[in-house]
Parts: C-alpha cells; sequence; structure tokens
C-alpha cells in the first residue's frame, strides 16, 4: 500500500488517482460560518475534498482541508487501495488488515518539517491560524474536529493518542472536552492525584490513517501509533520537542503542546457545538490547555472534520467504515455462520447485517451479536438483518427491506443499554439521575426461513444484466 509521509502526501495522491477535480481550492471564503456552510454543501452531494486558501485575515497559504475521507473512494485511496474498489470490498480489505496487523512501534527522529515554524513563550498565538467557526450555534472556533490528543501514562509510559473538540480559547489557551470514560480523561486525573498538571500535544493535520486510528481509539495499554504503523506496513516517524517525554508526528501540519490542569484550578465555559448527532450538544466547564509552544509547518493546513447530519452521506466515512469491520469480526467470534456484509449508516447509529440464512434462528442470532458489541458509552441504536440479496451499501435497497419483508409485531425488539453524554434523546432528568441507558432496536428484515423460498420474486433485474446495460451505454448516459 501507498505509506503517506504527511496530510499534503495524501491530498497529492488523491488527484493523482482520482482527478484534478478531487481535490477543489477555494479562495477567499470567510473563516466564520462560510468555510463551513460550504463545506456542508459539497458533502451533502458527494463532492470534492475542500482546500480553502486566502482566507480574509490570514496569510496565503495558512489553509484548511475538509472533506478528506467524504467518499468511499478518497477511503479506499487512504488504505492504499485502487480507487475504484467497492464499498464491500473497502470492509473486507480492512477487516482482513487489522486480522492480521502486527503493530510497528513508532520510529524516532531528530527533525522533521513540523518544526519549520516554533512560537515559544510570549510568542505563543493561537490566533494566528484560520480557525473556522463551523456552526452558527458553535460556541467558538474549533480547531480540533480532526486532530490527534497526545498523552503519556506516568506509570506505564503507554503513550495514548484520542481525538476530542479543540476550541481556541484565546492566544495561549485551548478548551478540550473529554468524556471521563475517554483513555485521555483517566491519564489526566493520574497527574491531577499526584498535585500536577498534564503534559500534553494536540495535532492538528495529519496523514488519513493516524487521524483515523486517533478517532477510533486502541485497548487501554497500545498505542495508536503502534496500530498506525501496523497498519501503514512501517513506522510513523516521531520527534520530541525540547522539554517533553510526548512524541509528535514529525510531519504534522500543526502542533500545540503545554499542560492541563485540572478543572477545579483552571476552566473554560466550552461549548456548545453542532456535534456529530445533528445536534449542539454540552456547554460547561471543561478542561483548558496553557499552550506554551506551538510548531508549524509553512504554509501550514488545518485538517477539518466538522460535525454535519449523519445521514449526509459524505463527510468523514473512516468511522463507519471502522466500525462495521469491526462489527464483523466480532460476529464471527459469536459463530454466526454465513455473513455476507456488514455495514453503518449515519455513522454507526443503524447497523446493517447480511446473512445468508441456513436455519431459523440466523437471523436473531446476528442481531443478538451485533448488539452484544455495542460499546459502552457508544450510542449505536439500530440492529438490522437482511437476506443476501440486499445491497447494505445502498440505504434504498436497506430501506426497501424493512419495509416489505419486517413485520412490526414479529420482527422488533427493544433492549436497553448504555449511551453517551452527546446523545441528544436524554432527558435532563435522566441526566440529573445519571441514567446513561437508552433503548435499541433489533429488526428482522429477512424473508421467514420457513418460507423464505416462496417469498415473492423480486423484479429487478440481476447485476450481470445491470453491468450489462452499464458498459453498453456508458459513451451516452450516466448509469
Amino acid at each position: 500500500m501507498t505509506v503517506f509521509r504527511d496530510l499534503r502526501h495524501y491530498i497529492d495522491n488523491l488527484t493523482d488517482h482520482l482527478g484534478d477535480d478531487e481535490v477543489r481550492v477555494v479562495d477567499g471564503a470567510h473563516w466564520d460560518l462560510e468555510i463551513g456552510g460550504i463545506t456542508e454543501l459539497v458533502a451533502e452531494k458527494e463532492g470534492p475534498a475542500l482546500l480553502f486558501d486566502n482566507i480574509p485575515g490570514y496569510p496565503t497559504g495558512y489553509r484548511v482541508f475538509t472533506n478528506f475521507m467524504g467518499t468511499a473512494q478518497r477511503c479506499a485511496v487512504a488504505l492504499g487501495l485502487p480507487a475504484d474498489t467497492s464499498k464491500m470490498e473497502i470492509i473486507r480489505a480492512w477487516k482482513d488488515l487489522s486480522k492480521r496487523i502486527e503493530p510497528i512501534p513508532p520510529v524516532v527522529v531528530t527533525s522533521g518539517a513540523v518544526l519549520e515554524n516554533v512560537m515559544e513563550g510570549a510568542a505563543v498565538d493561537l490566533t494566528a491560524f484560520p480557525t473556522p467557526r463551523w456552526h452558527d450555534g458553535d460556541g467558538g472556533r474549533y480547531i480540533g474536529t480532526a486532530c490527534m490528543v497526545i498523552t503519556r501514562d506516568p506509570d506505564s509510559g503507554w503513550v495514548n493518542i484520542g481525538t476530542y473538540r479543540a476550541c481556541v480559547q484565546g492566544k495561549d489557551r485551548l478548551s478540550l472536552w473529554m468524556l471521563g470514560n475517554r483513555h485521555a480523561r483517566a491519564i489526566a486525573k493520574k497527574y491531577w492525584d499526584r498535585g500536577e498538571a498534564c503534559p500534553i500535544a494536540v495535532v492538528v493535520g495529519s496523514d488519513p490513517i493516524l487521524s483515523t486510528v486517533a478517532a477510533i481509539a486502541a485497548p487501554e495499554g497500545v498505542s495508536e501509533y503502534d496500530v498506525a504503523g501496523g497498519l501503514r506496513g512501517e513506522a510513523v516517524e516521531v520527534l520530541y520537542a525540547p522539554g517533553t517525554d510526548l512524541p509528535i508526528p514529525a510531519h504534522a501540519e500543526i502542533v500545540i503542546q503545554g499542560e492541563m490542569p485540572p478543572v477545579e484550578e483552571e476552566s473554560v465555559l466550552e461549548g456548545p457545538f453542532g456535534e456529530w448527532t445533528g445536534y449542539f450538544t454540552h456547554a460547561g466547564q471543561e478542561t483548558v490547555v496553557r499552550v506554551n509552544r506551538i510548531m508549524h509547518r509553512d504554509a501550514p493546513i488545518i485538517l477539518g472534520a466538522p460535525p454535519m447530519i449523519p445521514t449526509v452521506p459524505a463527510g468523514d466515512q473512516s468511522v463507519p467504515l471502522y466500525s462495521a469491520s469491526v462489527t464483523w469480526d466480532h460476529l464471527e467470534a459469536s459463530g454466526v455462520q454465513n455473513i455476507r456484509g456488514v455495514w453503518a449508516y449515519a455513522r454507526q447509529l443503524m447497523m446493517v447485517i447480511s446473512v445468508e440464512q441456513t436455519g431459523a434462528g440466523d437471523a436473531m442470532h446476528a442481531l443478538l451479536a451485533a448488539a452484544g458489541r455495542k460499546r459502552t458509552g457508544g450510542m449505536e441504536r439500530y440492529f438490522v438483518v437482511v437476506d443476501e440479496d440486499i445491497d447494505i451499501t445502498d440505504i434504498n435497497h436497506v430501506l426497501w427491506a424493512i419495509f416489505t419483508r419486517v413485520d412490526p409485531s414479529e420482527s422488533m425488539h427493544i433492549l436497553r443499554a448504555p449511551t453517551t453524554a452527546i446523545d441528544p434523546r436524554l432527558s435532563p432528568a435522566k441526566r440529573a439521575a445519571g441514567d446513561m441507558s437508552m433503548g435499541i432496536v433489533l429488526i428482522d428484515a429477512c424473508k421467514p426461513f420457513a418460507w423464505k423460498d416462496d417469498y415473492p420474486r423480486s423484479n429487478r433485474f440481476d447485476e450481470p444484466y445491470r453491468a450489462e446495460i452499464r458498459e453498453k451505454w456508458k459513451a451516452s448516459l450516466t448509469l
């Protein structure tokens, strides 16, 4: 696979593999809402990646890059696969790669492009970058939407990388909202319990493998650097800035370093923010980073993944692809037979499993196994199982199966499971009581096994004939 040295290498490869129109340069869009609005409109049409330049009030070359993994094709390029790899084959490739991955620790180097510019002490200025205000209800300008937050466990030395929203609060202050069950928060608490501030680094702009691994999180004790190295087949180059033991990507666009004191010592009003659920969520006193150093490349690029309504087809597709592949692995480990595919919609709010039924209990087995993988604090809400004739990467096919193969009185089951503080459906009373649970729905949208062979035949042309028609008419029609 292609190993991307940095974000710029990935951008160049998008145009090399998918054409010059795959990355659209947008000149003159304003950081206040306009960049966010353009990104949303283009994402809704599954349009190109966007590189914003000449942003009013900032030097030429200080850029923002969005919609960077907004289509399956761009995800394929990011994973080093042929650009025309089908959606289901991307899932298979990721699933197979994750099974045989051998973690590769990062390699320490002494220099890198991120050191081209260094601000320290009084020279630190977060406002030097064209951080967008992404949504009209946001409580600030969020530089961290696809960022890497790096911490090191003071006991074991484990280096953890996660993704948390980060808001510019001043020249030398950044706020982070970290849920209490996340690794970085647990590491920070160890420092706080010792009466110390937690050393921290926030990376804004890295290659797609690093940004994806940061968002999906490795198991406790496993560094995301090692996982990224295994996925790439090559170690990530990192360096240590003076006075810190936090390894940072040597070729990152921007790295913000500092220390994070406990909330009781210093905090700031953070939020609200238009989250990935499609709603503005959470505003409150949250942790701050006291920034003491900023490093950045010449002509730095902010990597942005502004959350949108999750049914928008584009946006960052890496999370649903990962969730689908991990669910597939879990189903196989649970003994579910004849799985034909797994797909995730609205990031992972709806998981859809395709199976070839061989027995009356196959569909329910798949549903219960999939629900059993629901992450603590995750928001997976709907689990659907369909027959192998349904193209689960096409939402219209999934809906057709639900609408025509489900008897609501027999085929739907409701359970309760943990959810997350981001969940907009949690009532104020439940939040106040600390009840972080929500219903989940299991939907058997398969033909009833007892008479599936007698189920009415579909009137849809089969794939070989559809492929024949596409080939014959591709020159004159868009099919």
